[in-house]
């Protein structure tokens, strides 16, 4: 069993992914959002890669009688027209229980797309740490190789995806006697997970997205992002559809 990093998720195009669990991360903030607004209710999400697809996906879902919410961003902010926009503190449960969502984001929803082709494609976030890993170590003599994807800024390496999926990584390889290869990209994010791992918060206020969304005024969003194993929830996409599986128990 294979464990690798892609530092982008525009290495994934063009990868056999057939045979893997690809795991994403966006903590800053799509993945965090998802995996809020499953964890306070939300039936389903509907990831897209542009502005023409969310609205179509949208509406083919409004004229079917779905409850259905557009929700996204375009540099941070909500955009025009949309329901909700892209902060976990939007996501509460009087929002969104019971309902579908479309969601479209500048890194994370693209991600998730680009991935679409995999065997199974597992939503990480802090707030699901602990239980993706539980998912995992019963998923890996399914497939060949995990991938861990990191979403990046405009498809760009990022630190914070880079930290939060060293940590899934880590948890994997503990305790010692584990039968996994291990790359280098993901030997670098353990490392970096382990040199983070009691600073997070500075660790996102320092990184270049958590500057940029300070600078805007959504700082507050950065707190909420980094809460560690505040669910059990495991977003799983199949078929390009978003839904909640319960993890297994410790």
């Amino acid at each position: 069993m294979l464990l690798d990093v892609a530092l982008t998720w525009k290495e994934l195009p063009g990868r056999d992914l057939s045979q893997s669990i690809v795991v994403i991360a966006d903590i800053l903030r799509a993945t965090t959002v998802i995996t809020a607004a499953l964890s306070n209710g939300a039936v389903a999400i509907y990831p897209q890669d542009s502005d023409e697809n969310a609205r179509a996906c949208y509406n083919r879902l409004a004229a079917a009688g779905v409850p259905v919410l557009i929700c996204g961003e375009k540099e941070g902010f909500k955009r025009p027209g949309y329901d909700l926009g892209n902060s976990p503190l939007e996501f509460t449960s009087n929002a969104v229980s019971g309902k579908t969502l479309v969601h479209l984001t500048t890194n994370g929803t693209r991600a998730l797309v680009a991935a679409s082709a995999a065997r199974r494609v597992v939503i990480l976030s802090f707030h699901n740490l602990s239980a993706v890993t539980r998912a995992l170590q019963i998923d890996k003599n399914e497939v060949q190789a995990f991938l861990f994807t990191v979403s990046g800024k405009e498809g760009r390496f990022c630190l914070e995806d880079t930290v939060c999926l060293g940590g899934a990584i880590a948890g994997l390889l503990e305790p010692p006697g584990h039968d996994y290869e291990i790359t280098d990209a993901a030997r670098a994010a353990v490392d970096l997970y382990y040199l983070y791992k009691d600073q997070l918060l500075n660790m996102v206020q320092q990184c270049e997205h958590g500057r940029y969304l300070q600078q805007i005024g959504l700082g507050d969003d950065l707190p909420a992002c980094v809460q560690v194993d505040t669910t059990a929830i495991i977003p799983l996409m199949l078929n390009g559809v978003i839904q909640a599986l319960a993890s297994p128990e410790p």
